[in-house]
C-alpha cells in the first residue's frame, strides 16, 4: 500500500526527523510505523509527533532484511540467507 500523496507522507515531508520510525518494506514498499516507537519522540512537540504517526500510519514490523512479515513468508531463505561457503574461488 503506497501512502504517498496523503496525510501521513505528507505529515512525515514536513517533519523529516521522523522519518526513523516510518518502516517500509524492500519488497511491498508498505509503510508503517516501528512498533517500538516510544510515546514521546520529540523534546519540543513531546507525545504529538508519536500520536500523529500512529494516527497516519498502522504498525508495521520489518526484520533485518527490511521485508514485512507478509513478504518473508514469500521469498524463499536461501534468497534471506546466502551461504558464502559455497561462492567459488577466483
Amino acid at each position: 500500500m503506497s501512502l504517498q500523496g496523503t496525510k501521513g507522507e505528507e505529515y512525515i515531508d514536513a517533519f523529516p526527523r521522523f522519518k526513523k520510525w516510518i518502516n517500509e518494506c524492500i519488497c511491498c514498499h508498505r509503510k508503517g510505523y516501528d512498533p517500538n516507537m516510544p510515546e514521546n519522540i520529540s523534546v519540543v512537540e513531546g507525545n504529538v509527533g508519536a500520536k500523529k504517526i500512529r494516527q497516519y500510519f498502522e504498525p508495521l514490523s520489518v526484520n533485518e532484511y527490511k521485508l514485512c512479515e507478509v513478504c518473508a513468508k514469500l521469498v524463499p531463505t536461501q534468497a534471506k540467507k546466502p551461504d558464502l561457503k559455497n561462492i567459488p574461488k577466483k
